[in-house]
């Protein structure tokens, strides 16, 4: 009988144990950081690889090219749909061959860091650049010394289709990406921007010169409107800026948000008149070296003044504007949209 009980008393006893030892409330586990990172969308990239055709479309034909990159690298095709025939761009291992000899850095066909590739206006040769392993000086900082003045020296290139030759681009002048505040005509014939809440433009000898050195002093400008003000502006009203870069940077070319016609001879634009609204403010308690403020106009919720927007057609031969008509609503939006860019001046 004893040996019953002590038989039907051990799990018993063991139970209870276990029971004291798991608390109701375990100690949190530390979390794994490294591990979420791995899943990172630019570790992913590495991992996945390409999974769509990306198409740049040239001009002069029907045909385009695509960069594909698999575990074998990257390799470019140049398709044409109405042959049905896809090949390869180049052979990336005579390239890599070629660019090793010039850069004297050491390339393979798997691992070539070909970058802003395009073709040239005949589409009888490709342009390309990659970065060596040389440490340059860079020619925007004026603190030579500074740790972040060097950068990687950029090699520029250029490979003919037809002869498979490559050769480097000496003296070769980028082209600087467009400025904000610049709105070219569809001929380059013109450039509209804001200054000081008006409409300005320039030719474009002088727009090649700012492009050079915004601060050049014999760029000329035309004032084309002169009733624009604060909160009433034509241009540069979205900035984003606090009120001391406001008041700083108020003499200086700002975009402007319009739209040409395709044979450049029109443009037109939204106004807004947002000096009924009441200021709204802004601190960055966290800027450095101290909080910054930045005050423009907002309507909140409940508050009966409103933004009145107007829409303007400009006759840039003429130098003259029209409010257009269009007013159905009370306090309505009004928007504008441009024409979608055609595939194959994507890379322009």
């Amino acid at each position: 009988m004893k040996k019953f009980y002590f038989s039907l008393l051990l799990p018993l006893f063991c139970f209870g144990a276990k029971a004291q030892n798991s608390s109701p409330n375990p100690a949190p586990t530390k979390a794994n950081y490294l591990l979420a990172a791995r899943f990172s969308p630019k570790k992913l990239q590495k991992m996945v690889f390409s999974t769509s055709v990306d198409a740049h479309w040239l001009k002069n034909s029907d045909r385009f090219w695509y960069m594909f990159e698999t575990n074998a690298g990257k390799k470019w095709f140049l398709v044409d749909p109405m042959a049905r025939s896809k090949k390869l761009l180049f052979d990336n291992a005579k390239v890599a061959a070629a660019v090793t000899l010039i850069v004297k850095d050491p390339f393979d066909a798997q691992h070539l860091p070909i970058e802003n590739l395009k073709f040239t206006k005949d589409e009888k040769s490709i342009q390309f650049d990659l970065k060596s392993s040389i440490d340059v000086t860079k020619k925007e900082r004026k603190d030579k010394k500074a740790a972040d003045s060097l950068e990687k020296k950029t090699f520029y290139f250029q490979y003919n289709l037809q002869t498979g030759q490559t050769s480097e681009l000496v003296n070769y002048e980028k082209v600087k990406p467009k400025p904000t505040w610049a709105s070219i005509a569809p001929d380059s014939s013109a450039i509209i921007f804001a200054r000081n809440y008006n409409l300005f433009w320039m030719d474009k000898a002088n727009y090649k010169k700012a492009l050079k050195n915004e601060d050049d002093s014999t760029i000329v400008e035309h004032q084309l409107t002169k009733d624009g003000v604060k909160d009433y502006a034509y241009g540069g009203s979205f900035m984003n800026e606090t009120n001391v870069e406001e008041e700083k940077n108020k003499k200086k070319r700002k975009p402007t948000q319009v739209l040409w016609s395709p044979d450049a001879k029109h443009f037109a634009m939204i106004k807004s008149d947002n000096r009924k609204l009441k200021d709204f403010w802004v601190i960055n308690s966290v800027a450095e070296p101290r909080p910054t403020l930045e005050t423009y106009k907002y309507q909140v919720p409940g508050e009966k003044e409103n933004p009145t927007k107007e829409m303007l057609l400009f006759d840039f031969a003429a130098k003259t504007s029209k409010k257009l008509t269009v007013g159905l609503f009370k306090d309505q939006e009004l928007s504008m949209w441009p024409a979608p860019t055609l595939q194959k001046n994507r890379d322009d």
